[in-house]
């Protein structure tokens, strides 16, 4: 290892002292062996310019050397001065070598006097970055988190060693090229988080980047949430999503949140308090509804939250309710503010605990709207020490309990161990509030409400008040084990009509009877709820649909089914009035049902149904079972002379 001298000019004997113990107790974290020397050249040279030695020396120092001015007094960061402010401490000194080291590439080799530059070091480094440089050092040497505050870990982002090139810098800019991007998502996906990843390497000031960062959060956030009904078909269409559409929208989401956090990081490291410092509450709360987003993203797709998700989100309820900062909304401009951390756990909290798992696709953004207007009704407290105790589950109506240090959502009281309650940083959720309003929208003189949002009111308001219980008992499988799946109206129409027909293996981990549960390993297939399936088991066909359904980022699946009587027949259907043919499945039931292709039935419509063999059978339509954007399926009686 090289020995580099150090030169000081008007240092005390008590400098040169403290100089030689610190070097003593650094040197092994350096590149280099400094040592201080009082006579000869060096390559780095001090000046104490409050007396006349070092006033002098530093009058007729040799520029073209590596030179830091030195004194007790106010630093007054004068141009072309590296500076640091008298007496030396572990923290300046340690950080002026590690500079010093860092720029030694910038010059020629070492002559008499030292290292000389290709020009001034006041140019080559510019003394306001090393005056920066030298504060965020001396800073983050210094400088902790608020110790009566939670610690608190945000997921920052990892800057890649991969080269990546130059991006708009310019939000207005910035602005007017996404305009220009491509309508294809998979490709516009691909562009927005390759051009995130370069942010980490840009050297962009902290106003600049959260100007920057808000026209990529704008852009994302329509991407998910302004999802209309041909964008929904389109994707229901598709039985096999690209990992494009999943995955690198979930990591785009994900790689600005982390960007948010990694600014936020720094004013925590330095000891701020959110509630005083704007930009630290924003960064926060930005990050985290971009966290909400990538759990709703994930909800959307039946997916399970991706990891860490939950835990960032909790970690931070406690942190900023300790702070007095949960309802506070922090604005930067007129034009970039963001809503309360409290509203947003609230809100993606609620829609969580709604169970999305059981809801069709494109219900799960129509229910994150609704609730976002009851949202302000949600509480969060302590768990008192009444419902810590507390087991009779309808005295728990409308309480979840938010465990702190994990990474899952809210969970139903009643559920949850008397242990787990206990914990002083764990808190209650409440939604009795929210069920009322929600109630009163149901009530017959106030049914201004959208049909489909009444639908969904009611299928969600037994989860939201942790009440929810099966109207009536699933029927169980005849047999268990490993079956074939075959999803989707059309595949089931072929399946049966002898064609080749995509199949999953799956396997039945519950069959009790309350039900069925598979497990679908290697699920790379778009199955959604209501969706009707055809299980091929060893004997028999089994007709169901799915109840709730939801899959890892593995691509392992579980799913719930509702198993449907009867026993499916390939049948054909034509309308009195036309003369198109549909093909159908018959179910030989108490009551004859027919499954056929959106859009046959009507009411009191009549068919003629013909089997296998061709036998003409007239029927009139009765009554619709159920009805999705696939299939309908509904009742029918014979007329008579059939």
């Amino acid at each position: 290892m090289a020995n580099l001298q150090i030169r000081c000019f008007g240092f005390t004997d008590a400098d040169h002292q403290q100089l030689q113990a610190l070097l003593s107790q650094y040197n092994s974290s350096l590149n280099y062996q400094w040592q201080n020397s009082r006579l000869g050249h060096a390559v780095l040279y001090f000046y104490n310019i409050d007396n006349a030695e070092g006033l002098k020396a530093w009058q007729h120092r040799d520029i073209n050397l590596l030179n830091i001015y030195c004194s007790r007094r106010k630093i007054n960061h004068e141009k072309n001065l590296l500076q640091i402010k008298l007496p030396l401490t572990s923290s300046n000194l340690f950080s002026v070598f590690a500079f010093a080291e860092r720029h030694f590439a910038q010059s020629t080799k070492l002559s008499a006097k030292g290292f000389h530059f290709l020009q001034s070091p006041a140019k080559v480094i510019n003394p306001r970055l090393f005056s920066m440089w030298l504060g965020n050092k001396l800073l983050g040497t210094q400088a902790k988190p608020a110790a009566d505050l939670p610690k608190l870990h945000l997921l920052t982002s990892v800057v890649s060693s991969e080269q990546r090139g130059d991006i708009i810098t310019d939000p207005a800019l910035l602005k007017t090229w996404l305009s220009q991007l491509t309508d294809d998502l998979p490709q516009r996906l691909s562009i927005l988080l390759a051009n995130l990843q370069s942010i980490k390497q840009q050297h962009i000031s902290e106003s600049r980047q959260i100007n920057l960062l808000d026209v990529y959060y704008l852009e994302l956030k329509r991407l998910l949430l302004s999802r209309d009904s041909k964008i929904i078909a389109a994707e229901s269409s598709l039985k096999r999503p690209t990992p494009k559409n999943l995955t690198n929208f979930s990591q785009t989401l994900r790689c600005l949140a982390e960007l948010y956090f990694t600014l936020a990081d720094k004013h925590y490291q330095r000891g701020e308090r959110p509630a005083d410092q704007t930009r630290f509450l924003f960064c926060l709360n930005r990050g985290s509804e971009l966290i909400a987003l990538q759990i709703l993203h994930a909800t959307v797709h039946y997916r399970t939250a991706p990891k860490d998700c939950w835990l960032q989100l909790n970690q931070q309820l406690i942190y900023l309710e300790k702070a007095k900062a949960l309802d506070l909304k922090p604005e930067i401009s007129p034009l970039v503010s963001s809503d309360s951390f409290a509203h947003i756990y609230k809100l993606i909290a609620l829609t969580v605990i709604a169970d999305p798992y059981s809801l069709s696709k494109h219900s799960v953004i129509r229910l994150y709207s609704m609730l976002s207007e009851v949202v302000n009704k949600v509480l969060i407290t302590d768990i008192p020490p009444q419902q810590q105790v507390l087991e009779n589950a309808f005295l728990l109506t409308g309480f979840f309990c938010i465990e702190a240090e994990t990474d899952q959502a809210p969970k139903t009281m009643s559920k949850t161990p008397q242990l787990i309650r206990q914990i002083p940083d764990n808190r209650m959720l409440q939604t009795q509030d929210v069920l009322t309003i929600l109630g009163q929208k149901l009530i017959p003189i106030n049914k201004q409400e959208n049909r489909l949002d009444l639908l969904l009111i009611r299928q969600v308001m037994p989860q939201l008040a942790a009440s929810y219980q099966r109207q009536s008992p699933r029927k169980q499988l005849i047999e268990s084990g490993s079956v074939e799946l075959v999803h989707g109206y059309a595949a089931i129409v072929n399946f049966l009509n002898g064609a080749a027909s995509p199949s999953m293996k799956t396997m039945v981990l519950n069959n009790s009877e309350h039900g069925s549960l598979l497990l679908i390993t290697e699920c790379n297939d778009n199955i959604d709820v209501n969706e009707l399936v055809l299980l091929k088991m060893q004997n028999s066909l089994q007709l169901a649909t799915i109840c709730w359904f939801c899959n890892d980022w593995q691509n392992n699946a579980q799913a719930g089914l509702s198993l449907i009587d009867g026993t499916p027949e390939i049948v054909t259907c034509q309308p009195k009035s036309g003369n198109l043919v549909y093909p159908a499945l018959q179910l030989n039931t108490q009551i004859p049902a027919l499954i056929t292709q959106k859009g046959v039935f009507s009411p009191k419509r009549q068919l003629t149904v013909f089997n296998a063999k061709g036998d003409p059978l007239n029927v009139e339509t009765k009554d619709v079972y159920s009805a999705t954007l696939d299939y309908e399926r509904f009742t029918y009686i014979i007329k008579a002379g059939s």
